[in-house]
């Protein structure tokens, strides 16, 4: 899609529609009002967000976890050498995501449902011919990709820094940024998704943020349980069900971290339990219409 299309504000733009006058002749015309009504609905969505305190919910999240991974690394690496190691210092930032994931996701997605309904925003959605449907999907985007950054941005900078400071590592450097990164990435849709939905179905916010903070100490918790795979159950331990790393208790009394043979198996498996959970609620959110 061109420059010009992608700054259409409305379907009455001429330039569009002549886009799809032209596209109907050769049976695109579908695809291309599906992709361009998606694009306006995330387009309006930021529009909606100018200004609001949406974004300063948003930084505050991705310092909060920058601050917590950052003073982890800052006593491991003052620590004792045989800790000094990079997947040892990235796997403290990994584990803070099925704990927090599900409350600042809820807050987040509380925040955009509260602006939906306020100013007479939700008349100005239908003006536009919006689908509740679409504007999920739009919410989905913002708030999914909003959240995963700040997670990604500890696990990205942890590693970083230990190996410029020396920690040991082995193997490719690349591997565990790239799958912590992208497990989080699906690990915070999922969670977005449902979250989502529960800020959009129910009137009293305060139950999507209840949701929030008891699945996060359960997902959290997986782990310490010995029952990782249940995660696979639910959006918030997705990340405890995929956790590339494997810790082992050493004679000394430290722990050693290692990454799985094969983490890609598990980046996949939440990838496809993100598109389960965001099919799901798509499901939810269209029946929910459809009844209306």
């Amino acid at each position: 899609m061109s420059e010009k299309e992608m700054s259409c504000g409305s379907f009455d733009n001429p330039y569009y529609n002549m886009q799809i006058r032209n596209s109907r002749r050769s049976g695109t015309g579908n695809a291309i009002r599906r992709e361009a009504g998606l694009f306006t609905a995330i387009h309006m969505e930021l529009r909606k967000l100018k200004g609001s305190s949406f974004w300063w919910m948003a930084a505050g999240m991705a310092l909060l976890t920058s601050a917590w991974s950052g003073a982890a690394f800052m006593k491991r690496a003052g620590g004792n050498p045989a800790l000094r190691t990079v997947l040892l210092a990235d796997n403290e930032p990994y584990t803070f995501i099925s704990l927090m994931a599900p409350i600042l996701a809820a807050l987040l997605t509380s925040r955009l449902a509260v602006m939906e309904t306020g100013g007479r925003m939700s008349l100005k959605w239908l003006s536009l011919g919006q689908s509740e449907v679409m504007r999920f999907l739009a919410k989905f985007v913002v708030a999914g990709l909003t959240l995963a950054m700040s997670f990604i941005i500890p696990l990205v900078w942890i590693p970083v820094a230990a190996k410029a400071k020396g920690f040991g590592f082995t193997g490719s450097f690349a591997r565990p940024l790239v799958v912590t990164s992208l497990i989080a990435l699906f690990s915070s849709l999922a969670v977005v998704a449902v979250q989502l939905l529960i800020s959009m179905v129910m009137d009293k916010q305060a139950v999507g943020l209840g949701i929030g903070v008891i699945a996060g100490l359960i997902g959290s918790g997986l782990i310490a349980l010995g029952k990782p795979q249940f995660g696979w159950l639910f959006p918030a331990g997705i990340s405890s069900a995929a956790d590339p790393f494997v810790s082992k208790a050493l004679s000394n009394g430290y722990a050693s971290v290692t990454m799985v043979g094969n983490p890609w198996i598990r980046v996949v498996a939440s990838f496809v339990a993100c598109v389960v959970w965001a099919v799901v609620s798509v499901l939810i959110i269209k029946v929910k219409e459809s009844r209306r």
